[in-house]
């Protein structure tokens, strides 16, 4: 602990040093923690030369004040991002999924989330020399909707060998399983060599069994699995997908209508409203750095059966949303189920851009 010298101010001279002694205020901490009235009367100081001596010591000794907006914006421009593959969702990403941290994915039922996965994952493993880990939890991956989105995009037999080698497959039933396959990875027992990318399609699958009021078992593993996580995001350099499941709630309201200046019983009507919810609960609303939000629209200004893929980028921080951004990427039905979309296919100036102002609390 840094012992308080007569270099420090030239208030604290050698009998100011020697009073301070004698009252057990020897180190820059204890001085600093010390009511500055007290101090002004130990050492016949005045009060603005006591304060003058604090300032001076906290200038000197105290870390520099970064603003929280700042501080979060330069980690957004500095972090690095594994590109997705995908031109105009890199745009509006700013260089791809955030790499050292948690991407949710999140949408309806039929939303393509796993399409999305997919196509995340052979993008990592085509354009560098790191691995997949895709952890399946509802034991429908297939090798073959693989093979046929890289048979769409051209890719040849030998290539598409190379790419299905590096995502690796694990089945995972339950939450203790899935906490035990971290800890491995955490320390070290179970290694995947270049790993760069971990994908879970998806998170509720595993939590439905302990949804219910007063549960905290739930809770215990998430926190537990967010923890373990976090730490290995941070350590080994990994981007790490949660695929989170979006539900849609109906809320009727009654609203009076007034006729002639009269109000009747008959006045009354039922206006649905809806309402969506990310699940996993309250706890994991902020645990992810971004959030994609996925929804599929049909096109009803083509007469030929297609939708649209719209995708909401929301990068969070504790306590507000920072920015949105919402682009749309074009897809024929027909193609979307045969497991052939050509994401890869689609630039930055087919995606239509939505900038949205920050919106705080």
């Amino acid at each position: 602990m840094q012992v308080l010298k007569a270099e420090e101010h030239t208030y604290l001279t050698g009998s100011v040093l020697r009073t301070l002694a004698q009252n057990r205020i020897t180190t820059v901490l204890e001085f600093l923690q010390e009511d500055a009235g007290k101090l002004s009367i130990l050492t016949k100081l005045t009060l603005p030369q006591v304060l003058a001596v604090r300032n001076d010591i906290l200038n000197k000794y105290a870390a520099p004040l970064i603003k929280v907006g700042s501080l979060k914006t330069d980690t957004l421009q500095e972090r690095k991002s594994l590109n997705t593959g995908i031109l105009s969702l890199d745009a509006a990403t700013g260089g791809g999924l955030p790499i050292g941290f948690i991407t949710e994915v999140c949408g309806l039922a039929d939303s393509g989330k796993t399409q999305l996965c997919l196509h995340l994952a052979i993008a990592c493993a085509k354009s560098s020399e790191n691995n997949v880990l895709y952890i399946d939890t509802k034991g429908d991956f297939s090798a073959v909707r693989v093979q046929k989105i890289l048979d769409a995009c051209g890719y040849s037999h030998k290539e598409m060998a190379m790419i299905m080698f590096k995502i690796k497959i694990v089945h995972i039933w339950t939450m203790e399983e899935l906490v035990e396959l971290f800890k491995k990875l955490k320390n070290g027992v179970m290694s995947v060599e270049n790993l760069g990318l971990i994908i879970i399609d998806s998170l509720p699958c595993l939590m439905f069994q302990f949804l219910g009021d007063g549960n905290k078992v739930g809770l215990s593993f998430l926190n537990t699995f967010v923890n373990y996580a976090r730490f290995l995001c941070k350590e080994q350099n990994i981007c790490m997908v949660c695929v989170n499941i979006q539900t849609r709630w109906m809320d009727h309201d009654n609203i009076e209508i007034e006729d002639d200046g009269e109000q009747t019983s008959y006045g009354k009507q039922m206006f649905p409203t809806e309402r969506r919810n990310r699940c996993l609960g309250k706890y994991w609303q902020h645990i992810p750095m971004m959030v994609l939000f996925m929804e599929k629209e049909q096109d009803s200004r083509s007469s030929e059966m297609c939708s649209e893929t719209n995708i909401t980028i929301t990068v969070l921080d504790n306590s507000q949303t920072l920015n949105s951004n919402v682009f749309r990427v074009p897809e024929t039905a027909t193609v979307l189920l045969s497991g052939g979309v050509k994401f890869a296919d689609l630039t930055p100036d087919e995606g239509e851009f939505i900038i949205f102002e920050a919106c705080c609390g």
